[in-house]
């Protein structure tokens, strides 16, 4: 680890918390790290000066547990503030109403002080904000230490990128042995329904048929009544017949009566037939 990250570690406690926080932890340490959390010595040290990996990671755990609760919180506050201000230096790393790209350009920070120990960083948009997984293989104890490090990475970026100005940020930290999951959330879900469930045949078909009938039951209903209509028309036509239109049939033994004012028409005589010509 090099000897600068734990500078600036302490020189932003010393802005966030205070001279006498600073002095406390020194006197707290142990021996073998109280040169590492002493910030006079820090700031003695050169710019490639290192450190072993495991006495920085006892180093930062001890500040975490003298300084906070041994819950991260308190390294997350004093690393966004360390990184709010490496941001300021760097204002070309800041992307305006751009939380993704603004964290994206906070990589080389958060690996830089790691040497000869590749930092696993993959950062992946969700649809309610972002997701970071980040860690060191092999190294449990730097990988607690390095999410807590960059949750306030995330921290410091949303100052500047601006973009939760809709919903609040909330970051959830979990922990897995080396891999460290960083999910950010800042951005309202879908406000799409979801589907509906489907609904049994037999329920959905008796409903609709009550509520809304289909066009194909219309046009057969109207079919059907048409056709019952014409049907009883066709069966009720011979009953409206007038009867002059079929006059009754009259049998001799019923002859018609005659009516006062007419007079029987008179019998017609046979005429004899006249005999062919030639003969006397």
């Amino acid at each position: 680890m090099r000897a600068w990250f734990l500078r600036n570690l302490l020189d932003a406690a010393e802005r966030e918390l205070g001279v006498a926080a600073i002095a406390q932890l020194a006197e707290r340490a142990p021996g073998r790290l109280r040169a590492l959390l002493s910030l006079d010595r820090l700031r003695t040290t050169a710019a490639l000066d290192t450190i072993p990996l495991d006495e920085g990671e006892e180093a930062v755990l001890m500040f975490e547990q003298v300084l906070g609760d041994g819950s991260g919180r308190t390294l997350e506050r004093v690393a966004c503030e360390m990184l709010a201000r490496q941001l300021v230096q760097a204002a070309a790393a800041v992307r305006v109403g751009d939380l993704f790209g603004t964290v994206a350009r906070l990589r080389a920070p958060l690996e830089h002080p790691f040497v000869d120990a590749p930092v696993l960083f993959e950062l992946s948009q969700r649809p309610t904000g972002l997701r970071l997984m980040i860690g060191i293989a092999g190294r449990p104890r730097s990988t607690r230490l390095l999410g807590h490090i960059a949750t306030g990475a995330i921290h410091a970026a949303e100052r500047f990128a601006r973009e939760t100005h809709v919903e609040p940020l909330r970051v959830d930290v979990e922990i897995f042995a080396d891999r460290a999951r960083i999910d950010a959330h800042y951005r309202r879900p879908s406000s799409a329904p979801p589907a509906p469930d489907p609904v049994p045949a037999s329920r959905r078909s008796s409903g609709a048929s009550r509520l809304l009938p289909s066009l194909s039951d219309e046009v057969a209903r109207i079919l059907d009544s048409s056709l019952a209509t014409e049907r009883q028309r066709t069966s009720e036509e011979p009953a409206r017949r007038p009867s002059s239109d079929a006059p009754p049939m009259r049998t001799p033994s019923n002859p018609p009566p005659a009516r006062p004012s007419e007079a029987p028409a008179p019998a017609s005589v046979p005429r004899p037939s006249r005999p062919p010509p030639g003969r006397a």
